[in-house]
This record gives C-alpha cells, sequence and structure tokens, in this order.
C-alpha cells in the first residue's frame, strides 16, 4: 500500500486530461446485441462510478506497471490487456454495447469535452482516505475515493444537459470491507463501516441527481463470502450450503439490504427519477446454484491464481507455469478477487432479461436492450 505523502500526484492525475482517440475505444463493439431500440431515446452522455469491477482503465494510467496493463488481462475478447482487471468484458461493457453504444471510454483518457466517460478506478473506496483510517485504522490501495469520481464528474459535465444521460453506479464500498478484512480486523469494525459507506453513496446518488440525471442503474455488492480469496484465505470458516463464507456474506448481505432501502428513500424523494437496482448477490448465487446451465464447471478457483498473488499458495505471475486456466468460459472467478467476462456476461443477462433481478424487474433497460 501507498504512503499517504505518495498520494498527491495520483489525485492530480485524475483530473488531468491527454489527448485520447477514441476511435481505439469504439473499436470492439461488435457484442452480438444489435438491438435498434427504435422505441427508446438514446442514452447520451453514458458515466460510471466505481471501482475495479467498472474500470475500464483509470487505474493503469495512474499505475502504469499494474497487473491490468500485462497479460492475460483482456485475453479472452480484447486479446491485449485494456486496464480492465479481468480476462475480458464487465458488466458495464455488456450494458453500453446492448444499448448500441460502444464501450466507455476510461475519465482519464478521455479529452476536455468529451461526452460519455468511465469514473471508476481499481482499488476505489466509498469512504475518503481519513474516514476509513478513523473507523477502521486501514488505508487505500488508491487515493480515488467516490467522492473524487463525483467531483470529477461534476467537473466535466457541468455545461451539459443531463436529462437524457445515463449513469451506471457500479459496486462500491466492497473495497472499504476488503481493506478491513484484509487487515484482519473484527468483524464488529468491519460491518462499523456500512452506515458511513451508505451515507457516501447517499451523497453520491443525491449529487448525480441534483445535475439534472433521470437514469441511474445502482449496481448492489457481490456476495463476498463467495469470492476466490475468502473462500480460500478462511478455509474452515462456517460455511453455507453453496460453500461461501457466511461471516464475510454477512458483511455485504446487510449492505445490500440497506443500499436497497436507501434507494427506496431517494426514489420516493425524487419520483421523476428511475433507479435500477441490480441485486448482484442474488443473481450470483443463483449461478452458483444452477451452474452447470450456465456452463460453469469451476465455482471457487481462479482461473489466473498469479494474477494478483493474493491465494494462499498460488504462484506469482512471474513465476514460470503460472499462466491462466484454459478454459475461462467454464470459470466464476479470474483472478481471486474479479470475475470473468463469462460471468460479467451471465450476471448483465440476469439483470436485463427480467429474471428478477433487478428492481423493478420492467424498467428503461428491459424495454431498451438486447443481450
Amino acid at each position: 500500500m501507498h504512503s499517504c505523502a505518495t498520494r498527491a500526484p495520483a489525485v492530480m492525475e485524475f483530473y488531468r486530461r491527454e489527448p485520447f482517440l477514441l476511435v481505439s475505444w469504439f473499436a470492439f463493439t461488435t457484442f452480438s446485441a444489435v438491438h435498434s431500440a427504435s422505441s427508446c431515446n438514446r442514452f447520451n452522455p453514458i458515466y460510471a462510478f466505481g471501482d475495479s469491477t467498472t474500470d475500464t482503465g483509470n487505474q493503469v494510467r495512474m499505475s502504469p506497471g499494474s497487473p491490468a496493463m500485462q497479460l492475460p488481462y483482456g485475453e479472452t475478447y480484447f486479446r491485449r490487456p485494456t486496464g480492465r482487471y479481468c480476462d475480458g468484458r464487465l458488466m458495464v461493457d455488456f450494458l453500453t454495447t446492448s444499448l448500441n453504444e460502444g464501450l466507455l471510454p476510461p475519465h482519464l483518457g478521455t479529452p476536455i469535452g468529451g461526452a460519455s466517460e468511465n469514473f471508476a478506478v481499481a482499488g476505489a473506496t466509498a469512504l475518503d482516505l481519513q474516514s476509513l483510517q478513523t473507523i477502521a485504522g486501514v488505508t487505500s490501495t488508491t487515493p480515488i475515493s467516490l467522492d473524487l469520481q463525483i467531483s470529477a464528474f461534476n467537473q466535466d459535465s457541468q455545461a451539459m444537459n443531463l436529462s437524457n444521460s445515463l449513469v451506471y453506479f457500479g459496486e462500491i464500498g466492497g473495497n472499504d470491507y476488503n481493506y478491513a478484512l484484509g487487515a484482519r480486523r473484527s468483524m464488529d469494525v468491519v460491518s462499523s463501516l456500512i452506515n458511513p459507506v451508505m451515507q457516501r453513496i447517499s451523497t453520491g446518488l443525491s449529487d448525480i441527481i441534483d445535475r439534472g440525471v433521470k437514469h441511474i442503474v445502482v449496481q448492489g455488492e457481490f456476495p463476498m463470502g463467495c469470492i476466490s480469496l475468502y473462500t480460500h484465505v478462511l478455509n474452515g470458516s462456517a460455511t453455507d450450503s453453496n460453500g461461501c463464507i457466511v461471516s464475510v456474506n454477512q458483511i455485504s448481505n446487510e449492505h445490500n439490504r440497506q443500499l436497497k432501502s436507501l434507494i427506496s428513500d431517494i426514489s420516493g424523494k425524487h419520483e421523476d427519477v428511475e433507479i435500477v437496482f441490480f441485486d448482484t448477490s442474488s443473481a450470483y448465487i443463483h449461478v452458483l446454484e444452477n451452474a452447470k446451465a450456465y456452463g460453469f464447471t469451476n465455482l471457487f478457483d481462479p482461473c489466473y491464481p498469479g494474477g494478483l498473488g493474493l491465494i494462499p499458495g498460488a504462484p506469482s505471475n512471474t513465476t514460470e507455469g503460472a499462466g491462466p486456466c484454459s478454459n475461462p468460459q467454464n470459470y466464476v472467478g479470474w483472478d481471486g478477487v474479479h470475475l470473468t467476462e463469462a460471468m460479467y456476461r451471465t450476471l448483465m443477462k440476469l439483470f436485463l432479461k427480467g429474471h428478477n433481478y433487478a428492481s423493478p424487474s420492467s424498467n428503461f433497460l428491459t424495454r431498451c436492450t438486447r443481450i
């Protein structure tokens, strides 16, 4: 982890813009969904916020030596690393292409005046660094918290009419809990982060709505106790019927319970704003319980165990023979923390095809997307 003294340049970097050819980010938009959606208005611009499960290249521009800029990251679809912590595409990629839009370029790769962009940063937290330190005595691997993403959004969109825009509010808060769990904080301490995280998410959503955004997708927390890292590191802890760590899932379950309540409250105050909640945890558990139907044969081992070097006993990514599996399409997990393109695609299909994992199940996305 970085010391506080080294973070200022990275924060400034998040506001710095460089020339960038947008065509390079729209060259990979051949996803099979080519739905005309003529009865639907085009969402423009589209923005995204979140952490590594949504980041399409911001973190690697701040830290060029990051694993996500090395193969086998990106190998499945792009055939090259793109800054995504995945073997291919993320859920946000499948969402935007199902809307007949291109892949969202990262904020740091978008010139001033660009329209759609992605503010998500791998490692990002909901809470700022001082709050994390005060509440849990931990720090973050990146200085870019949710408030800085929102600030960058406000700066870039200040001259734009956002009444027909779409915001994808990806997973955020998971890293707050991950950093505390990784530092061996007690479950009581980890749980004490949930309320402050909700307050920060509430402020972020309110800021977005105040800018005039009318269409928002909020992604819930993944079932953290089912992620490869925790099923391996906490091997021997109590598990549920699906093999997931009970104590860790209690954190993400409470996060999602409060998040759904928060969305309900905000929706009640802003009846002209449509907010769709993606119940990531329920959809994920559904896939685990019906793995064969979705083509998954390995639910808990990472396809690329050497990717982040976090799995006990896993070879590092510099060790000969530490390459990825040959069949990532059959794996749920990619590198111990992040998921495979196959899993992200499966989850987005469940959200968009009216399977009750999106709330409300019939919404502005199910009417306008095809996946």
